[in-house]
């Protein structure tokens, strides 16, 4: 029996069939391949017209955002120090740019109302903690009322890192009281030469300090903490001069102080923070999101 013969209506059809399938397959791969040069043309032609550019500026940073916060919500994963350190790199660059804008478009007599304004403080550096020479307690109580009175009204981001020696009580049981205070003495004297010339340590107890931090947003307040974290720990303790080393950490917890945050709040945040890392073990650093209420372990 012979084979029926194709119909040319069915040819036609598979003919056209083909080439549309060509043609998506063609049409997705010119759009892999051409669409960062069409983004490119569409800055180009927004960058023709200020009310264009500004449009599509304000989309990038709002999305820039809105991609912020949803990294801020993962609680588990830790950004590594690389990338802790690429993220900055580009919000630094990205305020430099925008002050660049703002002297030029923005009117004089009008203050930008995103903009923080850094201020300088001049710290209560008495009463005096005997046992290390730092300004005690009360002193921290009057100093962080000033620092977050002048941060609300600068719009700006500050930041509060309490210290806590770890394993106290068994340094003071095996070497005794004295060079258990001799070695947070030496502690508080590494807790100052690390932080920042603007910023202020004090003793708020024994084996407890408070560092305070002006002006610091907190991803950098948190590199602040983390340079302090390691400076105790690189540090070489010795309860005599000549002495052998002895093995002393600290434990850390950070907040930021946002506009209009009360002292209590701050104090209550930074020691979540330190409680966490007091929980994990030696040395450790946490840092708790003033934004969302999680705390994070920095490595």
């Amino acid at each position: 029996m012979a084979t029926p013969l194709v119909t040319p209506p069915l040819l036609l059809w598979t003919g056209i069939a083909g080439v549309m399938l060509l043609a998506v397959v063609a049409g997705f791969a010119a759009g892999l391949a051409f669409a960062p040069s069409w983004q490119e043309w569409r800055l180009k032609r927004a960058c023709r017209s200020l009310k264009r550019l500004y449009e599509a500026t304000f989309v990038q940073i709002e999305q820039s955002e809105a991609l912020c916060r949803q990294l801020g919500e993962f609680q588990n994963e830790v950004l590594a120090p690389a990338q802790w350190s690429r993220l900055d790199d580009v919000v630094r660059h990205l305020q430099s740019a925008w002050h660049a804008v703002a002297e030029k478009h923005r009117p004089q007599n009008v203050e930008a109302a995103g903009e923080p304004a850094p201020f300088q403080l001049e710290w209560k550096r008495e009463p005096i903690d005997s046992a290390t020479g730092l300004p005690d307690r009360s002193a921290l109580e009057e100093n962080l009322q000033q620092l977050l009175t002048m941060s609300t009204a600068s719009r700006q981001v500050s930041g509060v890192l309490l210290v806590s020696l770890d394993k106290g009580d068994q340094l003071q049981r095996r070497f005794g009281a004295d060079v258990a205070h001799r070695l947070e003495a030496r502690l508080a004297t590494v807790l100052v030469k690390a932080s920042r010339d603007q910023d202020l340590v004090c003793r708020i107890g024994p084996g407890s300090f408070a560092v305070l931090l002006p002006c610091v947003s907190p991803l950098t307040g948190a590199r602040v903490a983390e340079t302090l974290r390691h400076a105790v720990r690189q540090h070489r303790f010795r309860a005599q001069e000549a002495g052998p080393e002895i093995m002393v950490t600290a434990s850390f917890g950070f907040s930021a102080c946002l506009p209009g945050d009360p002292p209590t709040l701050v104090l209550d945040r930074a020691g979540a923070a330190l409680a966490k890392s007091q929980s994990c073990g030696r040395n450790q650093l946490h840092v708790h999101d003033a934004y969302h209420h999680t705390v994070c372990r920095i490595a």
